[in-house]
């Protein structure tokens, strides 16, 4: 698959350690293999390293293996051909789905960082899932894993036919870690996606693990409920040991209609 321009829209050819368009904007590939396409920098692109860290100590502990295992069940059922991760972080997933090309989209240096260094089998940017540098309609299957839906994108990129496979924590999720820091815990809400994308499979898939401290903490950092928790409820973790906490996820998969192609999104670049 051709990697396109941000600003331009123009294809992109590797010079050396450079990915160079026709119109001469110049983007960085890493030591590590990833390339870096954010046209503004900024000191708040996604999650900073102290959340990545914690999130890879967590999921290290095999706690969401069997995510990762359906989710590389559902790429080994339908096989795609390219395949795009949004919102990758550090390649948890991504590193074990099947397909002949794999591309992992962050806005998180650190967490882009960390997946090429140990995945080699995908290509990793740092870019928005909002504004991806994919050609129109390159993609068999669009991944989007605790990340925003990003629709318009996703309509886009995707092929007539091609697979969207939208993740998010259904509603029992992390129910005992919430019992534990607020005094009202609150199930998740399931939000509907707003799509023309024909939905196929919708089904929640779950898991009891056993963490003791150390987990406990790397899991709440790695969470939105640490942005969001006031100090006086984070200090309840500390008092408890272990907990026996319930993963359980919601999985929706759609398909692309058949239509004619002249009726789908087009790109837009950033000069236009």
């Amino acid at each position: 698959m051709e990697i396109i321009c941000p600003v331009c829209g123009a294809k992109l050819i590797r010079e050396n350690r450079s990915a160079v368009c026709a119109g001469r904007h110049s983007f960085d590939y890493a030591r590590q293999g990833y390339l870096n396409l954010l046209i503004r920098q900024s000191t708040d692109h996604g999650d900073n390293r102290e959340m990545v860290q914690a999130r890879t100590r967590f999921l290290n502990s095999g706690a969401y293996a069997f995510l990762k295992d359906e989710l590389v069940r559902i790429s080994e059922e339908y096989r795609p051909g390219i395949l795009a991760d949004l919102g990758c972080g550090e390649g948890y997933y991504t590193c074990g789905l099947a397909a002949d090309e794999k591309y992992g989209f962050d806005m998180s240096k650190d967490a882009v960082r960390h997946a090429s260094a140990s995945d080699k089998s995908t290509q990793y940017i740092i870019a928005s899932i909002f504004h991806l540098p994919m050609p129109d309609q390159c993609a068999d299957m669009v991944l989007t894993c605790f990340a925003p839906f990003a629709g318009s994108e996703v309509m886009r990129i995707l092929r007539p036919g091609g697979i969207f496979v939208f993740v998010s924590p259904a509603p029992k999720h992390l129910a005992e870690l919430k019992q534990v820091l607020y005094d009202r815990p609150y199930d998740n809400a399931a939000v509907p996606l707003s799509t023309v994308l024909t939905k196929e499979k919708e089904y929640v898939t779950e898991h009891v693990f056993h963490a003791d401290q150390t987990m406990i903490q790397n899991l709440f950092m790695m969470t939105p409920y640490a942005h969001r928790t006031s100090e006086n409820d984070i200090r309840k973790l500390s008092s408890v040991q272990s907990l026996d906490i319930t993963a359980s996820f919601l999985i929706r998969i759609f398909r692309k209609p058949l239509e004619d192609a002249a009726g789908l999104p087009r790109r837009r670049d950033r000069n236009q």
